[in-house]
């Protein structure tokens, strides 16, 4: 009797599965091995789910951690006690603090922790000036014990994230300084209009500050002038930045991971609140026209020779793009849409109640155990949509079709 010899394309498809199978087990290894170090792989980390609740460690199990941290996909308009939507301050002046310090050198974010932070506070960036484009922002690096100006403040993203690219560039360095840092954006925030915001954002991923005095001085400053002060720690949580935070009326929050950290950034991208503070003033702005011209003249933005230029309509100088604010005249410098974006969150939509029926999402048809009911129109939507409608559309599509046919 012969030997049975199995034909080639069974050969081939048998060994085809294997492969797959052993890439299947390497993807699932490979992700093990990212998610944590070799030698924590036994433990639990249940000192993880302890949390700081006015100064005493509370223990939290971890699908509260879990609905804690989605909660910021949906980061939706408050309403008072009475369901009025607050007022808030959409003319913004904003300093941000990025640590690029040695403690950014560390691996426990991928690659590392610099680049991890530069590409969440890209995000950030683009952020603030689609969510509010009278936005005025300015970058200060912490390294070397001493803080170095990346940008003045400024209306151009592009601008602010090259600017930051060429720094990172460079490499972390050095120990960081929180109180240089911060007499820093004092002096630059100090003197802005009442009738704007004062807001320091910190991305920290330091354990200490290395500061030149008492620091416990700059935080009083900071409460005279009116700063509101928000930080994120990417290394463990540091008192005196959180008690900087809390004093001045801000946020603190320590990331998990790079996910955790790009939605903690973007919970800063609405308006806050209008403080007691400040004063409603009727601001003047300007629809600049955009000009060709066949001779190239200086733009006042950037002191460069520009073709295209967008022309003050007050005292009638050039600059690159809008919206800014006129180097000459302090003008705001905008477009009709960028009015828009901005008076949605005078007037957001409605909160959406959560419903635990199950329903199809009136957007994307998807199937769901619950959802988000609109009070007006009735109909569900899913989770996404929900977040979509509330940070991009600012109307409930529904109830604007309705209107639409009447």
């Amino acid at each position: 009797m012969g030997t049975y010899v199995p034909p080639k394309s069974f050969i081939v498809e048998e060994l085809l599965t294997e492969f797959e199978q052993q890439l299947d087990i390497d993807e699932q290894r490979e992700e093990e091995a990212y998610a944590q170090y070799a030698w924590e792989k036994d433990f639990d980390k249940s000192w993880e789910q302890l949390v700081d609740k006015d100064g005493v460690l509370q223990f939290v199990q971890q699908k509260d951690q879990i609905d804690t941290s989605a909660s910021f996909e949906r980061s939706i308009p408050e309403e008072d006690a009475q369901g009025a939507i607050p007022k808030r301050g959409v003319v913004r002046n904003i300093v941000i603090m990025f640590d690029i310090s040695d403690g950014m050198r560390e691996v426990d974010f991928k690659p590392d922790r610099l680049h991890c932070a530069f590409g969440a506070v890209k995000a950030l960036i683009q952020g603030l000036f689609h969510q509010g484009p009278m936005t005025q922002l300015s970058l200060i690096a912490l390294r070397n014990k001493r803080s170095t100006l990346i940008s003045q403040l400024g209306s151009s993203p592009e601008e602010h994230i090259h600017l930051l690219d060429n720094v990172i560039k460079e490499g972390a360095e050095g120990a960081a300084s929180l109180q240089n840092g911060l007499e820093m954006a004092l002096a630059i925030l100090a003197s802005m209009p009442p009738y704007t915001t004062r807001e320091i954002i910190v991305i920290f991923g330091s354990t200490k500050t290395f500061d030149p005095g008492n620091i416990l001085a700059t935080l009083q400053k900071l409460k005279e002038s009116h700063i509101t002060v928000n930080a994120i720690s990417i290394a463990p949580e540091m008192y005196i930045l959180k008690h900087i935070c809390n004093e001045t009326g801000g946020l603190y929050s320590v990331t998990k991971d790079a996910n955790h950290l790009k939605k903690l950034l973007a919970g800063h991208t609405l308006p806050p609140k209008w403080k007691s503070w400040m004063e409603p003033i009727l601001t003047k702005v300007g629809f600049p026209p955009m000009e060709k011209a066949n001779t190239a003249s200086l733009c006042v933005c950037h002191s460069t020779l520009t073709y295209k230029a967008y022309v003050c309509p007050q005292c009638h100088s050039k600059s690159c793009s809008i919206p800014t604010k006129c180097e000459c005249c302090g003008l705001y410098l905008v477009s009709p849409p960028d009015i828009s974006r901005m008076f949605h969150h005078l007037i957001p939509p409605k909160q959406f109640i959560q419903d635990t029926s199950s329903a199809k999402c009136i957007s994307c048809n998807v199937d769901m155990s619950s959802g988000w009911r609109c009070p007006d129109c009735s109909h569900m939507f899913c989770d996404h949509c929900n977040t979509y409608i509330h940070q991009e559309l600012q109307k409930c599509p529904v109830c604007f079709s309705y209107a639409a046919k009447r």
